[in-house]
């Protein structure tokens, strides 16, 4: 049967503690750019496979929002009968 000493149960809490904030460390500082870098890679992969260019992307970033409304009055609309139901 082993006997638990002081400094064996200090060395125990100290370790414990290490490592606790160690984990605090890792997911606060460096978590985070490590998904950050995997998420710009997976977003340039996306770009090029779908083959648009850096320039390209820009334009349309600046262009969002915009409203654009293309009218074409050589072409009518189709007549729709509607019927009234009760």
């Amino acid at each position: 049967m082993y006997l638990l000493t002081i400094s064996s149960f200090f060395r125990t809490v100290l370790i414990i503690i290490v490592v606790i904030y160690g984990v605090k460390f890792l997911m606060r500082y460096v978590f985070p750019h490590m998904v950050q870098n995997y998420v710009d890679k997976k977003v340039s992969d996306f770009k090029k496979q779908q083959g648009v260019s850096e320039a390209e992307a820009q334009r349309i970033k600046n262009e969002q929002g915009k409203v654009k409304i293309s009218k074409n009055p050589a072409k009518d609309g189709e007549y729709v009968d509607y019927e009234e139901v009760k």
